[in-house]
């Protein structure tokens, strides 16, 4: 193959050495599985796998598909670009090596030359020369997992960049290691060269420095984002800073450190949050990470030192005016959101509680009454919630009603908090004040058949203690508001006497109730350093009944009762758990998938022990509005008329 034919000069791949024309001739075999001592030519794909020991002349690659080489390659002789063991004065596309590019005279294991381009170098092997790898001209992407170094008489850098030289990203996460510097940026005039962004997962190390940047402008590199440092030693740095220089924190022993030697220019500190392929955000923690930076003053700083991420505060602190340590504090924004998941979950089960002893209250009356028209009725109340910590709420009852003529009677009743039982303790409910209501009944007849209309409406207060459990990183916020429930209710029922103990009552009803809580703001301690601040969590339903229930009277002294319904939602609003305090936390939508439509079921008996005396007790199943959640409520009352 004569490779003097016309081509393209886009067309050149790869050159392994800058030839002059009195080597080409010696270069028309083509090489696919085997090398020649004094060089030869390879077809673009072709894959190097043997090993290519040139003793002078040159390799080249016409085409744009690229060289894969898992072999090696050494050149030990030809001086200068002649002994390089790759040199590229073309375009190449892709340049990858997992084997062995060794040079021991020339300039570089690889060289770029002027005005040539290499889109992808991807080294997974060994690169080593005099310089590891040389650019004096574009590569685009010079990506290594494996290791470069430099070494022998014309030592300058694994990796060095001179002249008109660029990278536009250079990602290292293997090893970058020098004789005297790991990169040396030695740039002359030109506008493009340098580095653009050098983002370092791995080791890059010299004798004298890790960089050494030595372009006379700061603008020639532009970012640097460094992992190196706590788990092995700070990556060394002399020259102009880059403009840029993010730490990449994956954990508090595992984070960048900048160990600076006469920096000339400033730089702006930031928290390296992604962007890199390949390179994951950084991953913070609350507390201290020490000399994160050091032969650095704060006239070398510009911008800001101290800001926000992932939720997290963020700022430098000098300790010695040259060495600095990064404070952290706060929590994550998505460790915090699943707080934040967590403890509406566990409100969802307190405003089920609360909704149930509400709507249930509307059920209570006191319809035995003396001489004096007065009835008076104590008891206790247990309430369970279906919840896996175990809640559930024990009360004292205290019911009145006057009877106004036979068939019309009104009352009022105090439901009194004597304990609330919730073994995760998220959310706790106070004792202090009880639910209030008031009740008014008219009966068409005073047996029970006919019409009977009741009204109740009740109001109630429970201060509301929350402690917002740790997820991962997030603090173990606590603030406390008042829980307000509210609410009114209407039904009208007409009871059927199908036989002489048993009585058959249908109704319908309309339900109305609010359950809402303040807004409030977790208390600052040592251990809430970013306390969080809560908007109000409304609630509110109107509910239309329906249903059946029948009493049997089957001793003189004693009747059976139960009934069965449907509740069904015809407008709700369920409201949001939001919090500000930390950067992106959004809202909980409270009730994302309500029951609209729910059972609910009671069954009591009651005993008349004397006239005007009776006891009774009453269980009443409800499904609540919330998935999965449904709660259970036993009365047992005495109850006196006077």
């Amino acid at each position: 193959m004569n490779i003097l034919k016309p081509q393209p000069f886009n067309n050149f791949i790869l050159s392994l050495a800058l030839l002059s024309s009195c080597h080409l001739s010696a270069l028309a075999a083509d090489i696919s599985t085997s090398c020649p001592s004094s060089g030869g030519e390879i077809q673009p794909g072709v894959t190097i796998t043997s090993t290519c020991n040139i003793s002078s002349g040159a390799l080249i690659v016409y085409g744009a598909s690229g060289v894969t080489q898992s072999g090696a390659i050494s050149v030990s002789s030809g001086g200068y670009e002649f002994g390089n063991g790759v040199y590229n004065t073309g375009n190449v596309s892709s340049l990858t090596n997992a084997g062995i590019i060794t040079s021991s005279t020339g300039t570089a294991g690889v060289e770029n030359a002027i005005s040539s381009t290499i889109t992808t170098l991807n080294n997974t092997g060994t690169i080593s020369g005099p310089n590891g790898i040389w650019s004096r001209s574009l590569i685009s992407n010079l990506i290594n997992s494996g290791t470069i170094t430099s070494s022998g008489a014309l030592t300058n850098a694994a990796v060095y960049i001179g002249s008109n030289g660029r990278v536009t990203n250079l990602v290292n996460s293997g090893t970058i290691s020098g004789a005297t510097n790991g990169v040396f940026i030695n740039l002359g005039s030109a506008v493009v060269a340098g580095i653009d962004t050098l983002t370092n997962t791995g080791i890059i190390s010299g004798t004298t420095y890790g960089i050494n940047n030595n372009s006379g402008v700061s603008t020639k590199f532009s970012v640097l984002n460094n992992q190196q440092g706590a788990r092995s030693s700070a990556l060394t740095y002399t020259g102009y800073l880059p403009t840029n220089y993010n730490i990449i924190i994956k954990s508090p022993v595992d984070f960048g450190r900048l160990a600076v030697t006469n920096p000339t220019g400033s730089t702006t500190f930031g928290i390296y949050s992604g962007g890199v392929s390949g390179v994951s955000a950084s991953t913070l923690a609350k507390g201290t990470y020490s000399s994160v930076l050091s032969g650095i003053t704060s006239s070398n700083l510009t911008g800001a030192t101290s800001g926000n991420y992932d939720g997290f505060t963020w700022a430098l602190s000098s300790s010695s005016g040259s060495i600095w340590d990064l404070i952290v504090t706060g929590a994550s924004t998505a460790d915090t959101q699943q707080s934040l998941v967590n403890t509406a979950a566990a409100l969802q089960n307190t405003y089920a509680l609360q909704n149930s002893v509400l709507a249930n209250s509307f059920s209570y009356d006191c319809p035995v009454f003396g001489a004096h028209n007065v009835c008076v009725s104590a008891g206790g109340r247990n309430t369970a919630v279906s919840a896996a910590n175990g809640l559930n709420n024990t009360s004292a009852l205290l019911i009145a009603a006057y009877r106004i003529k036979p068939t019309l009677r009104i009352g009022a009743y105090a439901d009194q908090n004597l304990s609330v039982n919730n073994a995760g303790s998220t959310v706790n409910l106070g004792n202090s004040t009880p639910l209030i209501g008031l009740f008014g009944v008219w009966n068409q007849r005073i047996d029970g058949t006919g019409t009977e209309v009741k009204v109740a409406a009740a109001y109630g207060q429970k201060n509301t203690t929350v402690n917002r459990q740790v997820v991962g990183t997030s603090e173990a916020g606590n603030g406390s508001s008042n829980l307000n429930s509210q609410g009114a209710q209407i039904t009208a029922k007409y009871g059927f006497a199908v036989a002489p103990e048993v009585l058959v009552s249908p109704y319908l009803g309309v339900r109305y109730t609010q359950n809402n809580m303040g807004g409030y703001t977790e208390s600052a301690s040592a251990t809430v350093t970013a306390p969080l601040t809560y908007s109000a969590l409304n609630t509110n339903t109107t509910t239309a009944l329906a249903g059946v229930g029948a009493s049997y009277r089957f001793i003189p002294k004693a009747t059976l009762f139960a009934s069965a319904g449907v509740e069904t939602d015809t407008n709700t609003s369920n409201g949001t758990y939001s919090a500000t305090g930390i950067t992106g936390l959004t809202p909980v939508n409270f009730n994302p998938n309500p029951v609209k439509t729910r059972p609910t079921a009671t069954l009591g008996a009651y005993y008349d022990i004397v006239k005007n005396q009776r006891i009774g007790i009453t269980g009443i199943y409800r499904q609540e509005s919330y998935q999965a959640i449904s709660t259970t409520t036993v009365l047992a009352t005495y109850t006196i008329g006077l």
